[in-house]
C-alpha cells in the first residue's frame, strides 16, 4: 500500500479536530514502517543506485531486511500498545495503533515482496495472494481500488476538519494516486 494510504487511514481512525497531539501520534505511526525505507530510497539515489537495482537487488539484502522487519513488527508494536494500554497513555496508544493498522495493511498486501511481521519471533513471512503493486497478483486492480479509497478518506477527513492548510494537505496528498504511478511508469515503463 501506498504510504500516503496508509497515513490516510490512521488519520481517519484516529484523528479528530482538536487533539493536536493524537493526531501527530496517528499521523506518525501511520508514516513510520515506511519510515526506514524511505531513507534506503533516499541513500540510494545519493550513491547513484539505479532504480530497478535498488527494488530487485538492494531491498532483499541488509540490513533494509532487518530494518523493514524490526519497522513492520507485530510483536513490537503489539507490546507497545499493551505497555500505552497499561500506563493509559492515549498518545502512545494511538502511534502504537496506527503503526499496526499499516503493518496489517502491508501483511496483506505483500506477495512476493512481504515482510517478516513476526520478527524478532520469526522469520516467517506471509505472501499475501494480492499485491497493491504487483500485476501478477492482482496488482492493477488493487491500486484503483486502493485510489478509491484513498480519495473516500480524504473526503471524509476533508469534512472532518475545516482549515485550510489541512485541507490544502489533503488535496496534496490526494495527488499522490497521480504521481506516484506516473514515477515508477516513467522509471520502469508501462
Amino acid at each position: 500500500m501506498q504510504t500516503p494510504t496508509h497515513v490516510l487511514i490512521a488519520a481517519a481512525a484516529f484523528a479528530r479536530p482538536g487533539a493536536a497531539r493524537v493526531n501527530v501520534a496517528a499521523l506518525i505511526g501511520g508514516f513510520l514502517p515506511d519510515a526506514f525505507l524511505f531513507a534506503v530510497w533516499g541513500w540510494s539515489k545519493t550513491a547513484g543506485i539505479p532504480e530497478a537495482d535498488l527494488w530487485e537487488r538492494v531491498y532483499w539484502t541488509e540490513p533494509v531486511q532487518t530494518g523493514q522487519a524490526i519497522s513492520h513488527s507485530f510483536p513490537l508494536f503489539g507490546a507497545m500498545l499493551a505497555a500505552a494500554l497499561f500506563l493509559r497513555s492515549r498518545v502512545a496508544a494511538v502511534f502504537s495503533g496506527a503503526v499496526l493498522l499499516h503493518c496489517l495493511c502491508d501483511f496483506l498486501l505483500h506477495a512476493q515482496d512481504a515482510h517478516q511481521q513476526f520478527w524478532p519471533l520469526s522469520n516467517w513471512r506471509f505472501e499475501s495472494p494480492v499485491s497493491y503493486w504487483d500485476p501478477a497478483h492482482f496488482g492493477v486492480y488493487v491500486s484503483l481500488i486502493e485510489a478509491v479509497v484513498g480519495v473516500a478518506l480524504i473526503a471524509l477527513l476533508f469534512g472532518r476538519f475545516k482549515r485550510a492548510w489541512i485541507r490544502t494537505t489533503l488535496v496534496l496528498a490526494g495527488l499522490t494516486y497521480l504521481a506516484v504511478p506516473a514515477y515508477f511508469i516513467s522509471t520502469f515503463g508501462g
